[in-house]
């Protein structure tokens, strides 16, 4: 008689904080800005619109920018060509003046960047100059009309190339909604992470080394399963920002290892599955391998064929070894109906070395899937990409079992991870 089916469902539910540090290098914007701030960048071709003069503002050199608390600091450089009208005639002459803009931005409740770009003054690299004597142009004029006429095409790109490049929302809103797949860390042991989100913040920007820098602080309730992918639940929407006061740099994350008894028993089926066990001069095979559990007990049912037909079954209790931060099957041994029943028609396969090897190839099932387990999450942390120029890269540094128990369908295992994680942001547009 196969021993009662049963199991106690009650367990501790913990949250997991992810503290995911963000570095924006603002060379890739400064970068980005000159690849598309190119060659004439403002030009007047009208003499007669009342100014009396054409004037060309050619790209001199890089435009270099600093980043100081939310503001991004720019100095334009840009060659002149004038030409003046002096009324009989017309002169011409060159020069160069960098212009000074400074954006300030934000980051709104939807986690869209606002930016405000203004122009904070200029400088003369070189005073226009001309050949003709006795005739003075009018440099603070032509600055100012410079400024006047440039700010909108200037700020303006300015104003959107901080946009696309700052574009925080892209970047968080695709790793939300990554969070709620399930990705496939160890394909060899059907090993699925589901990170589950709850909630998302951010502390303030401050600015290191002419980095943009954060914390993405995200509240979790993630879950291993082993065995076939599970079903992907509908995300949610990303949630409002939310500021955070301080984080740390690292992540604690509490794990529900799922190990489907669907899938143990196929591992363990692998294993076992036609080996043959002989005392004296009988023999049997083993056929099958079911598991189920009876409480916080494993029920391993196992059929036999050869000098013994049937089912015997034997129970052991997987429990945390501390001291090899491990999961043994602690006691497996025959059921008291099945050693009843086999001290009268079969104590030969009491003797033999069939409990043994089932239980070195249970221990080794569950070892081995948490072994695997660590080993593919720590290849997820490594340049794994959110969005296009965006990747997190990061370190497992401990995996503690800290609870083990079984539900109707797996034996579930409590893990508690350690490590520290960081996003790159560069290859900005």
């Amino acid at each position: 008689m196969p021993p009662e089916e049963r199991y106690d469902t009650r367990f501790e539910e913990k949250k997991s904080l992810i503290n995911i540090p963000v570095r924006i290098n603002m060379m890739e914007l400064e970068q980005s800005l000159n690849r598309q701030l190119t060659g004439v960048l403002y030009e007047d071709k009208d003499i007669n619109d009342g100014d009396d003069m054409m004037v060309k503002a050619e790209k001199r050199s890089d435009i270099k920018l600093s980043v100081t608390g939310q503001q991004i600091n720019y100095r334009t450089p840009l060659n002149l060509w004038i030409k003046y009208d002096l009324g009989l005639t017309t002169v011409e002459a060159t020069g160069a003046i960098a212009l000074n803009f400074k954006t300030a931005f934000e980051i709104r409740n939807d986690w869209t960047v606002e930016t405000r770009t203004d122009i904070e003054g200029y400088e003369w690299l070189e005073k226009p100059k001309m050949r003709v004597v006795g005739v003075n142009l009018p440099i603070g004029f032509i600055a100012d009309m410079i400024l006047k006429n440039s700010k909108g095409k200037l700020t303006k790109s300015i104003d959107k190339l901080t946009k696309d490049n700052l574009d925080l929302r892209t970047m968080i809103e695709s790793a939300w909604k990554r969070f709620f797949d399930p990705v496939l860390v160890a394909p060899e042991y059907n090993t699925w992470l589901t990170l589950n989100p709850e909630s998302i913040g951010m502390t303030p920007l401050t600015t290191i080394n002419n980095q943009l820098v954060s914390t993405i602080v995200v509240e979790s309730m993630p879950t291993v399963k082993i065995g076939d992918r599970p079903e992907v639940a509908s995300s949610r929407p990303l949630p409002p920002l939310r500021y955070v006061d301080k984080a740390q740099d690292d992540f604690v994350i509490h794990l529900k290892a799922d190990v489907s008894f669907r899938e143990a028993e196929r591992i363990a089926q692998t294993s076992l599955v036609g080996q043959t066990f002989t005392q004296g001069k009988r023999a049997v095979k083993i056929e099958d391998v079911k598991l189920y559990g009876q409480g916080n007990n494993l029920v391993v049912t196992t059929k036999l064929s050869g000098s013994y037909e049937g089912n015997v079954y034997l129970i052991g209790k997987p429990v945390y070894n501390a001291k090899t931060n491990k999961i043994d099957l602690d006691n497996l041994d025959f059921s008291l109906e099945t050693k009843s029943f086999l001290v009268k028609s079969g104590a030969w396969i009491l003797k033999s070395t069939l409990r043994k090897k089932l239980q070195e190839n249970l221990d080794f099932l569950l070892d081995y899937n948490l072994k695997g387990i660590q080993e593919q999450l720590q290849q997820q942390l490594t340049h794994f990409t959110l969005t296009p120029g965006a990747y997190l890269n990061g370190q497992l540094q401990q995996l503690n079992i800290e609870n083990v128990y079984l539900t109707q369908d797996a034996i579930m295992v409590d893990l508690g991870l350690q490590g520290r994680v960081n996003v790159v942001v560069n290859g900005l547009n």
